[in-house]
């Protein structure tokens, strides 16, 4: 009797669909994702990304920059211009002492 009942009540299609809970996969039986044609597990993309992103951030900091190349440092030895005057022992003094405003200067540091 219940059953004529229930067929004889005219119910709108939407209330007809059923609400299902979302599906959740645990563990092995996880569809996946297909990419490219093949089938990733979930941990695999997970990775996938994660290394694509810690790669892509080292490139970026470590050698995505050009550095500007350091001017040689001019020696102390070749610049007439300094006040700078060299022992006999240090090193450099033969070419330090060719020029004459040089030697002037170390003769001068000499009598004092």
């Amino acid at each position: 009797m219940i059953g004529a009942v229930r067929r004889s009540i005219v119910v709108s299609p939407v209330a007809r669909t059923v609400i299902r809970s979302q599906r959740r996969y645990l563990g092995a039986h996880d569809p996946g994702y297909v990419i490219g044609g093949k089938q990733f597990s979930t941990p695999q993309v997970v990775l996938g990304i994660m290394g694509f992103y810690t790669c892509l951030g080292i490139f970026l900091t470590s050698g995505g920059k050009k550095k500007k190349e350091d001017k040689p440092a001019v020696s102390v030895t070749s610049s007439s211009s300094s006040s700078e005057v060299l022992s006999i022992f240090d090193e450099g003094f033969d070419e330090w002492s060719k020029i004459p405003e040089n030697m002037d200067k170390w003769v001068a540091s000499l009598s004092e």
